[in-house]
Formats: structure tokens, sequence, C-alpha cells
């Protein structure tokens, strides 16, 4: 089976599980429009800081064998088609665009604006941290936040519906298929209660696994 029709698959998968998911109205999506520039700026960061980090540990060869400053301030200049493999393209560009879009759900983003800030994301990671090695992709500039929100939809419907469900092990393969739905802006994540007796005072917290 080639990958352009194990994609078709999963993607049939994921969405019809999605469109369940929206029908029962599980677990809707806490979103928000007001976002101040502190916020923003502060959720671009926290992206930008983990693909950084992200980038050091697992190109670290890479970097020591072609990484340079002037690499830095010059490939940004000089975009071109990559000659990496679709199944890389595809596969590897696609997952980080669907965490992009999944982080910035969790912060309460709706989707338009999850899929920007995503999309801004790529930019920042193609632009001022992939230079230290090579050039600028355009596959992945489009690629990354159109297919990654294209399967971020599908898997924060299908997390939800599973963790509507009454059932332990669905609500772990919830936690499997979008760790970031542990995040507190989850609509269903966290309850916290003060507790008042004559002896004593307090807070019980509740979380709903």
């Amino acid at each position: 089976m080639n990958s352009r029709k194990l994609i078709l698959i999963l993607c049939i998968f994921t969405w019809t599980f999605a469109a369940q998911a929206a029908k029962e109205r599980h677990y809707l999506p806490v979103e928000r429009e007001d976002f101040t520039a502190k916020e923003k700026l502060l959720n671009f960061s926290i992206v930008y800081a983990a693909q950084w980090g992200i980038y050091y540990l697992t190109q670290k060869q890479a970097i020591k064998d072609h990484g340079s400053l002037e690499n830095y301030y010059t490939n940004p200049f000089r975009v071109r088609f990559d000659n990496d493999s679709f199944d890389y393209n595809i596969f590897q560009h696609t997952l980080s665009g669907q965490f992009y879009y999944l982080f910035y759900r969790s912060q309460a983003y709706t989707e338009k604006g999850a899929f920007f800030w995503s999309f801004m994301s790529s930019l920042a990671f193609e632009f001022t941290i992939e230079t230290v090695t090579e050039n600028p992709s355009f596959q992945d500039i489009y690629q990354t936040p159109v297919f990654g929100t294209v399967a971020g939809i599908g898997i924060e419907r299908l997390s939800r519906y599973l963790h509507g469900t009454n059932n332990f092990f669905a609500h772990g393969l919830a936690y499997l298929i979008n760790p970031l739905s542990i995040l507190p802006n989850f609509s269903r994540a966290l309850i916290a209660m003060p507790t008042v007796t004559k002896e004593s005072a307090g807070i019980m917290a509740y979380y709903e696994f």
C-alpha cells in the first residue's frame, strides 16, 4: 500500500470519528478571540522555544557538520524546493504542524486562529531555525500548517469523543493521540472547590481522567 492510499484511509477513519464526536457534542472546545498581545506572544514563544529545543536535540550531527552563522544569515534569502522524499515531507511535517495546531487549540484559539498561528510558527521554524543547516523549503512552508491542521482537527475531535466515553482505556487512548488534552484549557480537565470546616480550610481538586 503506497503512502497516498494510507493517508487517505487514515483521514477517512479519523474524520468519521470526528463527525460522530461533533454530532454527540462530547467535550466541546473552549474558544476565545480576545487574546491580548502579551498572551499571543507568550503562546508563540512557547512553541518557538520547543522548536529550538527539539531541533537541537534531533539535529545535533547535522548542526555540527553543516551548521554555521553564515547559513543563518544567508539561507533565509535562498528559498527552494527541497529534494526530501514524499513520505518524509508528508509524515514529518504533518506531525509537526499537528502539534502546533493542537497546542494553539489547547490554549482556546478558534480553528481559524490555530491554523493562522500554526502557519506563523511554521514560518518561524523555516526562516529562523532550520536555516542554521539548510535553505527554507517551499513545500514545508505550506505542507506543515495545512496538512497539520487537517490532521489536528481530526485528532482533536477524536480525542474529545474518546474522553466523552465512560471507558478508562478510551480515555488513555485519547491522551495518547492528543497529549495536549491534559493541559488545563481542555474543557473538562479540572474542577477545584474550596472546603471550609470548623477545624480547617482548603481546596478540593477533582481531575476527570
